[in-house]
């Protein structure tokens, strides 16, 4: 049994290493074609998905028997980042395209036409499988099999392609020996249309599945979910950028800022698998809406500050003036702890009630130990507050009296 463990476990390591090995020489490969840098996206891509594979080795090396960790390991089996640094050395003229084509490079024009579909469906059976690596229910059995439908729409088309090009290179491609689909009729199909629809059902369905399962759940289970809702939620905030510029700056900002986002989701899974600090969700959760809604409210009035200001200035003196910023950094520095405070408070008071219920009577309770003398009352005034913050089954207060050991 235990040999069978290290077996197992050595292979997994492996792997890990493997996918680390590959997607790092794919970052090499784009750097030697381009003789340029590298965007910033372009290296944290790959960080990504080696997150992604060692938390999925991590949870395989102790939790074998959930699915979840296997499907962490498909995004860095991708090898996404090394497929397009390949491509590049081809396209770039640096490595002479093999005439005739190989074996090889028939599997790597192949491979290349679809891996992306691995960055993709395996959030999907996340969603439906996390965090115990089976479904909801049997009931829910079917939205598994219809992803995995829609999952092999690409890779079944990719294989059977008239041509195989690496998703669109033309001096790669190649035609296919096997293969019978041309690329007009595959326009004029409805092949690709229904992928393109039924991808985002999967996806809404996936959502929904999660959402009922949270509902459905008790205990660490619910504890687990929240860690995978607040990943999910730091992921949905990173991707807006992407929408806001089409400038090199925007895209470049965007891609960065999404990448990182998405890099939460393996960590956020390996420490609800893994159930380490799992029950530390909630004060992240209410720290991140904190900051959060702080974030957002400064960041309107400083902007709004500053083109204000600015208007007025230039209205007034006909030119701009550096002395805007820095009232309004003055302004921001100034808000930021009120803002903050009053915002905590909110979000204490809307959500989590039962810890400002807490406080509240808490603050009493430093109030009557400042004033009250009595210390019959205080007692009582201290069962009173141990009671309705910490709910214990029984209380027991001893006072040390001058002369005696204690009384009870």
């Amino acid at each position: 049994m235990k040999s069978h463990k290290k077996r197992r476990q050595l292979l997994t390591w492996i792997c890990f290493a493997t996918v680390v090995l590959l997607n790092s020489a794919g970052v090499f490969l784009s750097r030697q074609s381009r003789q340029a840098y590298l965007q910033w996206f372009e290296y944290i891509f790959p960080i990504t998905l080696i997150t992604f594979a060692f938390v999925g080795a991590l949870i395989i090396a102790q939790r074998p028997q959930n699915r979840i960790g296997f499907l962490l390991m498909l995004p860095g089996a991708s090898l996404a980042p090394f497929t397009d640094g390949v491509v590049a050395m081809f396209t770039s003229g640096l490595w002479p395209v093999p005439q005739p084509p190989s074996l090889l490079y028939f599997l790597f024009l192949w491979f290349a036409g679809w891996n992306w579909v691995l960055l993709i469906f395996p959030l999907l059976y996340l969603l439906i499988l996390f965090p115990t690596g089976h479904s909801l229910s049997p009931r829910w059995r079917w939205l598994l099999y219809s992803a995995t439908l829609v999952m092999l729409v690409i890779p079944v088309l990719g294989t059977f392609a008239e041509q195989l090009d690496a998703n669109g290179y033309e001096v790669l491609a190649v035609a296919n020996p096997i293969g019978f689909i041309s690329a007009e009729s595959l326009d004029n199909s409805r092949i690709i249309p229904f992928f393109f629809v039924a991808m985002p059902v999967c996806v809404a369905l996936s959502v929904l599945a999660l959402f009922v399962r949270f509902r459905r759940a008790r205990g660490a289970e619910r504890e687990q979910i929240k860690w995978l809702f607040w990943a999910g939620a730091v992921f949905a905030t990173t991707y807006i950028p992407t929408f806001v510029g089409e400038d090199f700056v925007s895209f470049t900002l965007g891609d960065s800022l999404w990448t990182f986002g998405m890099m939460t989701v393996p960590i956020a899974i390996g420490i609800a698998i893994l159930r380490h600090r799992l029950f530390d969700i909630d004060v992240l959760i209410r720290k991140t809406a904190q900051y959060g809604v702080v974030t957002a409210v400064l960041a309107l009035v400083y902007f709004g500050t500053v083109i204000l200001l600015q208007n007025l200035v230039d209205q007034a003196t006909g030119e701009q003036s550096p002395i805007i910023i820095v009232l309004s950094t003055l302004l921001i520095a100034a808000l930021f702890n009120p803002l903050r405070q009053r915002v905590q408070a909110f979000i204490d008071r809307r959500f989590y009630r039962q810890k400002y219920d807490a406080q509240q009577i808490l603050a009493q309770f430093a109030q009557t130990a400042r004033d009250e003398v009595e210390m019959d009352i205080l007692q009582a005034e201290l069962l009173r507050v141990v009671q309705e913050t910490l709910q214990p089954q029984e209380i027991n207060i001893w006072v040390q009296k001058a002369g005696h050991n204690g009384r009870k």
